[in-house]
């Protein structure tokens, strides 16, 4: 089985699982990794770009980003490089050309895998349709505004109209994603999020006397986040564990009041962008991680949690029981159920053997097991020789 030529273009939201991928499938495939840099859109999970570049065009990543550099110690820094458009607005015309230029780059590549529906500018990806691959990270769309703005919607109606191959990460949601798109199964191959390993580069050698003392949450502040049930929850948990606390990181605008809980000294908010130092810090430190959500696909949270093997409190939501199952990986509770949430809190402490037990499982698993990235790498290896084939025919 020869080396295929891969074109991976991925936005830098989706750069941590990215690069916790192509860390294992460097050794399968020949991938190189093009991520889209926006005058806006610049920040985003591994990627902490300080200030958007005014050069336009495809640039290696590196060269137009130094604070990027961490990156080549996971992947070939020859192989990573940004599509850079800076411009007001979306539909100029310069942008267009600028993806124009691209598709006829990508030419040269035996499979395109793209992670989200071509949009504004990106729609010349289709002229190459037939070698795409869509990953769907959301095969149901959140139930946030954002999600179900009119462009974000249209855009998915004709990715799911004019491409020919998806990968969906989580069973849970396949059926009434082909369904509602009225997709044809052959043409749908099963995948799933392996843990962010990319985030262990962060590892700390030792605790530095780290307590473990408080429940985390971080993530995208959104209203499907159940973040209000999480604090209610804590605040339950409190009058019987005093000395534990809670801290919620991340940004995004509180879609409710939260001045009351600000006055708590046990509860801490970080509503900011959180570096991927200082996210590997809070996980490491933390006593159990929590993802309180309203309703949710399959979650990178998880897996960055997973990255250390630190256990999750889940809702019963999505494709969050597959992730953590519960009882191996952490618990899953109702959502938005207070009393729930509060008590699965409560049980993990006064249990705290079964975080040593689901830690073990989670390693066990993940590491080497058939959750890994490098079983997830040989899958997908599989998928593009198959589209590659078709694509001869």
């Amino acid at each position: 089985m020869r080396k295929l030529k891969i074109a991976y273009f991925s936005g830098r939201m989706f750069s941590d699982v990215d690069l916790s991928f192509l860390m294992e499938a460097k050794e399968m495939a020949e991938i190189d990794y093009y991520v889209p840099i926006f005058r806006k859109y610049y920040k985003g999970a591994a990627f902490n770009i300080q200030k958007p570049s005014p050069k336009f065009g495809i640039y290696p990543a590196i060269e137009l980003y130094p604070e990027l550099t961490p990156c080549s110690r996971l992947i070939d820094a020859n192989r990573f490089f940004v599509v850079n458009s800076f411009a007001a607005h979306a539909w100029q015309p310069h942008n267009l050309w600028l993806y124009v230029k691209f598709v006829w780059r990508l030419r040269k590549y035996d499979v395109i895998h793209i992670t989200d529906f071509p949009q504004y500018f990106e729609i010349p990806l289709y002229f190459l349709r037939k070698k795409i691959v869509l990953t769907v990270h959301d095969p149901i769309p959140h139930s946030t505004e954002k999600c179900n703005a009119p462009l974000v919607l249209k855009a998915r109606k004709w990715g799911f109209r004019l491409l020919n191959y998806f990968i969906i990460l989580n069973a849970a949601q396949k059926e009434e994603c082909v369904a509602l798109n009225h997709l044809e199964k052959k043409h749908i191959y099963d995948s799933r999020l392996g843990r962010y390993d990319y985030l262990r580069m962060y590892e700390r050698q030792h605790t530095n006397g780290a307590k473990g003392d408080y429940f985390l949450f971080f993530g995208q502040i959104a209203s499907n986040k159940g973040i209000d049930y999480l604090l209610e929850a804590m605040k339950r948990v409190h009058t019987q564990y005093p000395d534990m606390r809670l801290i919620v990181a991340g940004k995004g605008k509180y879609p409710f009041d939260i001045s009351e809980y600000k006055q708590l000294d046990y509860i801490e908010f970080r509503n900011r962008f959180i570096p991927d130092a200082e996210l590997a810090e809070l996980i490491q430190g933390a006593y159990c991680a929590v993802c309180p959500y309203k309703d949710a696909t399959q979650s990178g949270v998880v897996m960055s949690a997973f990255a250390f093997n630190k256990p999750i409190i889940a809702t019963n939501v999505g494709g969050l029981p597959e992730q953590v199952e519960h009882d191996k990986y952490g618990l899953i509770v109702p959502p938005c159920d207070v009393d729930a949430l509060a008590n699965a809190m409560m049980h993990l402490l006064s249990h705290p053997e079964k975080l040593q037990e689901y830690a073990d499982n989670i390693e066990r698993d993940y590491s080497e097991g058939p959750k890994s990235w490098k079983e997830i790498a040989k899958k997908l290896n599989i998928i593009y020789q198959e589209i590659a084939e078709k694509n001869k025919q």
